[in-house]
């Protein structure tokens, strides 16, 4: 019987179609506790879709451990709680199981414990499965295994409901005795025809539920979906995210231009062939023809990486393949028919381009049929791709040698040609002729109950129900008017017929997508020979899809996973210099160097030859410890070989790498990567590094004053070069001095005392005074440097619009920076230690160019760049030059502190600076910047040089804080609210006077023009994201002069204040409703920029109705507000006004609990 249940006062009633729950359990959860009003709250867990609420119920939203919201149902009459909706399981929902009825209650069988680790102690009662939190998911665990040969056990891990193949290879026995074929001893294997029940590959394109019948494309569903555009759902699929007006323009304009550049010599070959030959070769033979005249697009004649991993290829190769196949299926279809091909044009979608190409085109108008497109273009859309079909799959197994997608796709065509995948069309329509009407269905269909005849297009592998494109497919056919074909009836009587046959109700047989399919192509004008390859130009977008998704792949590495490896880099590259700096001061600068350059060598050669991302992993932290562990070595040899007045110069020289190398590194990456693949940056390092350390070898020379002293004491063992024993075996005319037994004694006791080496050394320093503070000014300082990078990137973008590369070459400027303050701030040290200085020519010329209450030019953006990496360096190296005149006798240790604290301290600013900003603002955020640094300047009087560059730092952040997120130029709105003055760009404003509508001034505008106004939070987060929450939007806004008449306008012209003089005696009044005005909600302690944009109304506006979901005044209604694609929808142009304003929170602060009960829907400081 079902779960059914009520409510204290029975106004809600529920019903649960399940016999009992999934799991029955007390939940000691905190948040359940006090729901409850009680030590625990028993739940009683069921799926989600068998249940049915009836009354009236109310939810609170709370969020949960996860981090997802849970929603608590109550009944809104008595308030008895009924159940619990975590988004994180959307697939069960946990019913009170108090509130079950009394005979369902009785028959519950607690026996399982969750949130243990909140349970109360006087609770003494203990059930069998107890859980500290959740219970793991049912998709993960371990599935044991007997072997009945052996007894032998084995544990078969489960992840996502998956086990590895080749885990059973370790299930073996003895293969005495057994059929050799049999493999017995290489472990067990698995045989499964037809891949019925294997997985193959991880995919993120398209999810099918076959109990339910759902199919899901990138997230969307089919509705959703359903007006979309062949360029749309190529974008989708193939790049992940649906595309905006623009991007769906650049992709027709690419496919359109490739289309148009398809060789002669592909249109001579399939015009060659006769026409009354079958689609499929023809086909094949213009895929041959095309990917001929393209070698170089060939992995095999070119290189073997041409694809894989490199996305710039990749993208560009599936651009050109949709459009080579689009170009060759027109050929092929005007060929057979016997007319002239017509080229695609720029002005057409890809759709109507591919039925001008193929010459289906309306007699009267020589254009195509708008109704045969439309119903084209929507089974385009659902026939776009159904995870590993054969055609996808026969693609991948020819793509997993790494070749072009052309090939891949030559062979996805062969397969759907089979009669059971596309060509089942060909099949239906045969097995249809041969029926020959409705009356004689019956007999038919007992004919394929008894295996005399097949039923092609019924019945899916996969889906246990409907296919859930059936029915669309049916409302497209309406379109098409199909009432008088006798095909269709045929094909309507047979789903009636079986669908009330217990033969195929029993084996979950129904209707597939071919089974209505081709009477759409057939309407629209297609012979039924050529359906399967039509139907290909519109499953080649999940074709290329998965082609691409495995190709960049690579070593098939997660987000997390990627955060992972720069952790692990960014830990060893601050620990390995503690082990090294040491080692070098005791040992020697040379053995040091050697054994660095020996593991940074190998393991780059190691990486560069890896497919496997737990080994990349490893070596990524090993190659991590070689290269950092030099780090502390220049430094340390530059303080052995020069005097302190020389200390400037050379320690800038010194530096030069751990600064100009974040600079340089990713523009010489990049460039590798996009044309040789990520391979060649590793044999780049370790050709490069070799190079280096040849020369080294060889000449060399042994530095440190532990071992050489003032350098005339020889060095011996491996300190000594190699150019110095070749030296020491010739013939000289000045004798070579030579450690010997009656020489080493006199020697060494020149020599300063070694110490064992040890790494403690190097963390021993944080604690000495005035060393450990000013290494951590340095760290501060380095830390404050690598916020302002970190968020340079994505300041760019949103202020200027640049993409990937220009952001890369933006970083130029700073490379430039360190290098001309390696020489120049050099120089003023070694001045600074003569007591000369240049600061007031230096300050000067800053101060010209620091102001920037607008948008700058990217120029002096740039300039600004160029100069804060000329100052970060400057500071570093002054600094680092202080910390070796205290430590000169260790000065490898105290470089290798210097870099755990900059190393450590750079991570957390990295990782911090986004968070920031999204929660404070650009100017909040950097301002904390200054003060960080400004806090550490009394560390740094030592250097006079050292303040000035502090001092332009600072400058610089004032000016990256003082950015407007205003277009560059936009005259001001003026406005204000009753109880302010007139507010300009900038100002702060209190939550508390911004409740009523402002008072907008029509100041510099045109009384003749009707104007549309947009009000909104550019800092909202909403859930776990950043977004924008539109508060006002204000269509049919007009200027009203006090002095004319319009002040007698209809009941509906809102007059917001009295005008004053300021306004010129005119103000701006909506004359009609648009989505009503929600006042600032900034959080505490936040930092939210409000932003009002002015539009001028054209006659002809029509409010874009895919935005009608905007009008609510709910945070779920406004949060995710895209400004630009509205304004593009809505065809607006640019502002003719605008203005911005900080509100500051002045009102009550909450608890974190009291604070969410108050706060806007769930959204944070709309």
């Amino acid at each position: 019987m079902p779960l059914s249940g009520h409510c204290l006062c029975k106004a809600v009633t529920y019903k649960a179609d399940v016999e009992a729950p999934l799991i029955t359990a007390y939940d000691h959860c905190d948040d359940c506790q006090r729901q409850s009003g009680s030590t625990y709250s028993l739940v009683a867990v069921v799926p989600k879709d068998k249940l049915t609420i009836n009354g009236p119920t109310k939810s609170y939203a709370g969020q949960g451990s996860s981090g997802k919201a849970v929603h608590r149902i109550f009944c809104s009459e008595c308030g008895s709680p009924i159940a619990h909706d975590p988004e994180a399981a959307p697939e069960i929902i946990a019913l009170k199981a108090g509130t079950l009825d009394v005979e369902i209650k009785k028959n519950l069988k607690p026996d399982t414990e969750i949130w243990t680790a909140s349970k109360l102690p006087f609770c003494q009662e203990h059930l069998a499965k107890p859980f500290e939190h959740m219970p793991p998911p049912m998709s993960s665990g371990v599935l044991h295994i007997v072997d009945s040969r052996t007894k032998q056990k084995y544990g078969i891990p489960i992840r996502r409901n998956v086990i590895s193949a080749i885990d059973l290879k370790s299930i073996k026995a003895p293969a005495a005795g057994t059929d050799r074929a049999d493999h017995v001893a290489d472990g067990l294997r698995v045989h499964d025809p037809g891949l019925q029940n294997t997985t193959v590959i991880e995919s993120a394109i398209s999810y099918s539920d076959h109990e339910r019948g759902v199919l899901l494309f990138r997230g969307y569903t089919l509705s959703q979906l359903w007006d979309s555009d062949f360029e749309d759902m190529l974008h989708l699929l193939v790049w992940g995210t649906y595309p905006t007006i623009q991007q769906k323009k650049d992709v027709n304009r690419k496919l359109t231009d490739q289309m148009l550049a398809v060789p002669d010599s592909v249109h001579r070959t399939i015009r060659g062939l006769p026409r009354t030959t079958s689609p499929l070769p023809l086909i094949l033979a213009g895929l041959s023809a095309y990917l001929a005249c393209f070698p170089d697009t060939i992995p095999a004649s070119t290189h073997a990486s041409l694809y894989q991993g490199n996305l710039r290829n990749v993208d560009h190769a599936v651009i050109r393949t949709v459009a080579a196949y689009g170009v060759i299926f027109g050929l092929v279809n005007s060929h057979r028919k016997g007319i002239d091909f017509q080229p695609p044009s720029q002005e057409n979608s890809y759709c109507a381009n591919l039925f001008i190409m193929a010459g289906l085109l309306d007699r009267h108008s020589s254009r195509p049929d708008p109704t045969k497109l439309s119903c084209f273009r929507r089974f385009a859309m659902l026939n776009a791709e159904h995870g590993m079909a054969l055609t996808v799959f026969s693609a991948l197994v020819t793509a997993s040698s790494l070749t072009d997608p052309i090939s891949c796709l030559i062979s996805a065509v062969a397969a759907a040609y089979g009669p059971l995948h596309f060509g089942a069309t060909v099949s239906a329509q045969r097995t249809l002729r041969e029926i020959g009407s409705t009356d004689k269905v019956p007999e038919f269909i007992e004919g394929v109950k008894n295996g005399r005849t097949k039923l092609f297009g019924y019945g899916h592998r996969s889906y246990k129900g409907l296919d859930p494109r059936v029915r669309p497919i049916q409302s497209i056919l309406k379109d098409l008017d199909l009432s008088k074909n006798d095909y269709l009836k045929i094909t309507e009587r047979i789903e009636e017929v079986a669908s009330a046959d217990d033969y195929f109700r029993h084996r979950g047989l129904y209707p597939n997508a071919d089974f209505y399919g081709n009477f759409v192509f057939t309407a629209i004008g297609f012979d039924p020979d050529i359906i399967p390859a039509a139907m290909l130009t519109q499953r080649i977008i999940g074709i290329m899809a998965h082609w691409r998704e495995y190709m960049s792949a690579d070593l098939d590495v997660t987000s997390s996973q990627i955060n992972l490896t720069i952790t692990t880099y960014m830990i060893c590259q601050g620990i390995a210099p503690t082990l090294t700096g040491s080692f070098a001061d005791q040992a020697g600068r040379r053995p040091a160097y050697i054994l660095c350059f020996l593991i940074y060598i190998i393991s780059n050669i190691a990486l560069a030859l890896q497919h496997s991302y737990p080994a990349l992993l490893v070596l990524r932290a090993i190659q991590s410890s070689g290269s950092s562990g030099t780090v502390a070595l220049a430094s340390a040899v530059a303080a052995d070989v020069i005097t302190s007045a020389e200390r400037g110069t050379y320690m800038s020289i010194t530096s030069l790498g751990n600064i100009l190398a974040p600079s340089l590194g990713p523009i010489l990456g990049g460039v590798l990567s996009e044309y040789l693949g990520w391979q060649s940056i590793f044999w780049f390092l370790a050709m490069s590094s070799t190079i280096f350390f040849i020369p080294l070898v060889l000449f060399f020379p042994e530095t440190c004053r532990t071992i050489v002293g003032d350098g005339s004491i020889p060095a011996s063992g491996w300190n000594r070069s190699i150019l110095n024993r070749w030296i020491s075996k010739r013939p000289h005319r000045r004798p070579v001095l030579i450690p010997s037994a009656s020489t080493e004694p006199a020697l060494q006791a020149q020599l300063p005392k070694r110490r064992m080496i040890n790494p403690l050394t190097t963390l021993s320093l944080l604690f000495h005074l005035p060393t450990g503070l000013i290494l951590l000014s340095n760290g501060l300082i380095f830390a404050s440097y690598y916020a302002i990078t970190a968020g340079l990137p994505s300041q760019l973008r949103s202020i200027y619009g640049l993409n990937d590369l220009n952001i890369g070459l933006s970083f130029i400027p700073m490379g430039a920076g360190t290098l001309l303050s390696a020489t120049f701030n050099g120089i003023i040290v070694d001045w600074n230690y003569r007591r000369m200085l240049l600061a007031p020519i230096l300050i000067l010329l800053y101060a010209l160019t620091a102001p920037a209450t607008n948008p700058p030019p990217l120029v002096l953006t740039l300039t600004l760049i160029f100069t804060i990496s000329f100052n970060l360096t400057a500071i570093y190296n002054i600094l680092n030059i202080l910390l070796v005149d205290l430590h000169y006798t260790t000065p490898a240790t105290i470089m290798a502190t210097n870099n755990l604290v900059r190393c450590f301290l750079g991570a957390a600013a990295t990782a911090l600076v986004h968070p920031c900003i999204q929660r404070w603002g650009v100017r909040a955020t950097y301002c904390l910047v200054a003060i960080v640094v400004l806090g550490v300047v009394p560390l740094l009087w030592m250097s006079l040089g050292t303040m000035l560059c502090i001092l332009l730092y600072l400058l610089w952040t004032g000016a990256v804080a003082q950015i407007s997120p205003l277009p560059a130029d936009i005259p001001i709105l003026y406005f204000r609210y009753p109880e302010t003055s007139w507010i300009y760009p900038g100002d702060v404003v209190l939550k508390s006077r911004t409740g009523d509508l402002p008072i907008i001034s029509s100041r510099g505008l045109n009384p003749e023009l009707t104007y549309l106004l947009l009000f909104f939070d550019l800092d909202v987060i909403y859930g776990m994201n950043a977004t924008v929450a539109l508060h006002w939007y204000q269509p049919d806004m007009l200027c009203t002069m006090q002095d004319t008449g319009l002040m007698d306008m209809s009941d509906n012209t809102r007059i917001l204040d009295k005008v004053d003089g300021y306004s010129n005696g005119g103000i701006l009044v909506n004359k009609s409703m648009g989505a009503e005005y929600i006042a600032p909600r900034p959080p505490p302690f936040s930092h939210h920029r409000y932003v009002y944009l002015l539009f001028t109304q054209m006659g002809d506006y029509q409010f874009p109705q895919c935005y009608s979901y905007i009008f609510p005044q709910t945070a779920k209604a406004r949060a995710g507000f895209d400004i630009q694609q509205f304004v593009d929808l809505a065809r607006l142009g640019a502002p003719v006004a605008g203005n911005y304003f900080i509100v500051e929170y002045d009102g009550p602060v909450y608890s974190v609990r009291g604070f969410r009960s108050h706060g806007f829907g769930g959204g944070e400081g709309m």
